[in-house]
């Protein structure tokens, strides 16, 4: 695969670059991006979802209607609880996130768990909170992810240190040896779903900006709706984010 994948005439890259590493790009990069490749810090997060046979987090003394809560020191190792925003007060079987971290510490030692063992460790921790209930309805159906053990992500989102966003992103901006850089780390707003969709647009404008003349000229005579749906998306993660890098 990495002998092979990178033959095209032009490369759209949306993997993040520690994970590009591993797939044979060429050396003849500039400096920056090369740094950008191989030195940008990422973050990973892991998230188990439980099944129940009912919402029952929405008929409790205090319901609870979807958002998150952090569950604290008296629960090490589960980070944030969610509840679905959807469906409020829907009938049927429902699903909850009971447990969503990205402390380093933490992700380290579940993507050295097996599933069955972490999946156990958040029950026991909603049984420790909700009580019976958890085994009562707990259908036995769950979905685990940690993103550091998909080998097309290899991470959460980047993490970038002081002075490397300011760094690397004119660089994404650029067109490297046919190659364009997409994706949430090479945006204003990391980290965002939202700014994985906004680096898609620019990336689709650059590259039909690059593949010809006539592709130029169509694209300058459309250039009003396609600058206001991308300065529309960044004004959106600027607001989204709270600031501007």
């Amino acid at each position: 695969m990495a002998t092979n994948m990178f033959k095209a005439h032009r490369k759209w890259l949306a993997v993040r670059g520690h994970v590009l590493e591993h797939y044979g790009m060429e050396n003849h990069r500039r400096c920056v991006i090369k740094g950008a490749i191989a030195s940008l810090p990422y973050t990973s997060a892991c998230k188990v979802a439980l099944e129940f046979e009912t919402r029952f987090w929405e008929h409790l003394d205090t319901p609870i209607f979807g958002a998150c809560w952090v569950a604290g020191p008296d629960y090490p190792g589960i980070g944030s609880i969610c509840y679905p925003p959807y469906n409020i007060n829907g009938t049927g079987r429902g699903a909850m996130l009971g447990s969503y971290i990205s402390d380093p510490d933490w992700t380290d030692r579940w993507i050295q768990t097996s599933e069955t063992d972490h999946v156990q460790f958040v029950l026991k921790a909603m049984k420790d909170i909700y009580g019976e209930v958890i085994d009562e309805q707990y259908t036995g159906k769950y979905s685990r992810v940690c993103h550091a053990l998909d080998p097309l992500a290899g991470a959460s989102w980047a993490d970038p240190t002081v002075g490397q966003h300011q760094l690397y992103l004119p660089e994404y901006f650029k067109t490297h040896n046919n190659a364009i850089f997409v994706g949430e780390h090479t945006s204003y707003t990391h980290a965002w779903i939202a700014s994985a969709l906004e680096s898609g647009v620019r990336g689709s404008v650059q590259l039909l900006w690059n593949w010809d003349w006539s592709m130029k000229q169509r694209l300058l005579w459309k250039s009003g709706w396609v600058a206001g749906l991308t300065f529309s998306l960044w004004i959106f993660h600027i607001a989204a984010k709270g600031d501007w890098v």
